[in-house]
Formats: C-alpha cells, structure tokens, sequence
C-alpha cells in the first residue's frame, strides 16, 4: 500500500471509494458532480486529496486544506474529511494522515487540525505523528 496525492483520473475510484463507505451506488448525476468538485478542489492552492492506494484500487482517502489564518503567523494545515473502505482499520488511517501531517511540515504549517468524524483512532495519534494534542470543539449546524 501507497499513499499518494489524487489525480482527476481518480474520480470513478473515489466514487467507487464513496460508494462502498456509503454502502448504496451514487446516482450518475453525483458521480459527475464528484468528478467536478475533485476537479475544482485540486486546482485550489494549498488543497490536496491523499488516496491510499494498493495494487491500482483506492482504498481511502484523506482530504487536506492549508490556509494562511488571520491570527496565526504560520499556515495551518486541516485535514476535514478521511474515508476508509470497509475492512481498512487503523493502520491504513495512519497511514493517510502520516502523509497529510508530512505535506502540513513540507508547508510550514504550524497547527495540524484533525476535523473527522465516525473515525477511530488511537487515543495517542497526535504523539504518533510527532505533534501534541490541544483540543478542539466542533458543531455541525443543523
């Protein structure tokens, strides 16, 4: 297994990816506007798609914003969204954002934000990646 940065030739694999996470088959119009929003989200600056990638099939995926904030002096590096296929555990997560905490270092981001959901890992993760943990609050709006 690889970890690699996305490419838009990756749309139907990560529709596929989405699908078996999901576990229903994407209509053709969301499989489109997938590929368009890949599209767009890889031509951003400071924007990445990490896939986990094993003999050609994508296995997951790890979504990374750097931004420049207005109260920090150095740029921040989040990592908002982290896809497995079913059957992937610990170790292939790691593996994702092992790669997103590298880009977030090659950068000079100095936070690392992890803003993930129904995703379990290790109490010790940010000891794992190098870094230390200091807390978040996050609220979905209704």
């Amino acid at each position: 297994m690889r970890v690699r940065e996305a490419l838009p030739r990756d749309a139907e694999a990560l529709a596929g990816l989405l699908e078996a996470v999901l576990g229903k088959a994407l209509e053709p119009e969301a499989r489109m506007q997938l590929a368009r929003n890949l599209l767009y989200f890889l031509s951003e600056k400071g924007n990445a798609l990490l896939v986990l990638e094993d003999e050609g099939r994508i296995l997951g995926a790890a979504s990374v914003w750097v931004r420049q904030g207005v109260f920090e002096d150095l740029p921040v590096a989040r990592v908002d969204r982290l896809l497995l296929a079913p059957g992937q555990g610990e170790e292939a997560a790691l593996m994702l954002l092992e790669q997103a905490a590298a880009l977030a270092r090659s950068v000079g981001a100095g936070d690392f934000e992890l803003l993930l959901e129904d995703v379990a890992l290790p109490p010790d993760l940010p000891e794992r990646l190098g870094m230390r943990a200091l807390g978040a609050y996050r609220a979905r709006i209704r």
